[in-house]
């Protein structure tokens, strides 16, 4: 049987989410912006897949 986030987990994760997101976008190219959203991408990916 599967397990989901409660409630807290889920906005925990949402908080290091927009805090990777903020950081990403402080980046000084838009090649480094592309490159932290294209990692980030694959990170949750990941994620979702457990």
């Amino acid at each position: 049987m599967e397990e989901g986030m409660t409630d807290l987990q889920f906005r925990a994760y949402l908080r290091l989410l927009i805090s990777r997101l903020e950081s990403i976008g402080s980046q000084e190219t838009p090649e480094q912006i592309q490159a932290g959203l294209l990692k980030l991408k694959k990170e949750l990916e990941e994620d979702l897949r457990g």
